[in-house]
């Protein structure tokens, strides 16, 4: 299996729940690991693979556009974004902020799912009377 990497996305984003932080924007950095099939290594085509220039924009506008409390929250939302758009097979992601506190390089959240563990968190997400989530051993055996 073939993987994609992104290091050290620098952003600004609206991040925080202390006063200070909810009055403005903060630099976040965004590490990504995504596994991918191996079409694009035969097809040299760009639409068989993730375009890592329209992802990096995307995720830029996003955090353009939305404010989040949370890291965790923003690497979820994040998380949920690339497999909905982009389909990888499984990703990693690591958040920080750098140098928010003194003495301090980096706090941050890394997440790891697959897609099989996405498409069962959205399912589970569903109001029960529109639809019963399917436990995750089932949704990875496709049964």
């Amino acid at each position: 299996m073939n993987q994609i990497f992104i290091d050290d996305i620098r952003t600004l984003a609206q991040i925080g729940i202390y006063p200070h932080e909810l009055t403005g924007s903060q630099m976040v950095s965004i590490s990504l690991r995504l596994g991918i099939g191996g079409q694009a290594a035969h097809s040299d085509r760009i639409e068989d693979t993730i375009d890592y220039a329209v992802l990096v924009e995307r995720l830029r506008a996003v955090l353009a556009q939305r404010r989040f409390g949370l890291l965790e929250h923003l690497a979820e939302y994040l998380a949920r974004l690339i497999f909905d758009e982009f389909c990888p097979l499984w990703l990693t992601l690591t958040l920080h902020k750098p140098d928010v506190l003194q003495g301090v390089g980096r706090v941050g959240i890394q997440i790891s799912r697959t897609f099989e563990q996405h498409i069962a968190g959205a399912a589970s997400k569903v109001s029960p009377d529109r639809l019963t989530p399917v436990p995750f051993e089932l949704a990875a055996t496709g049964k």
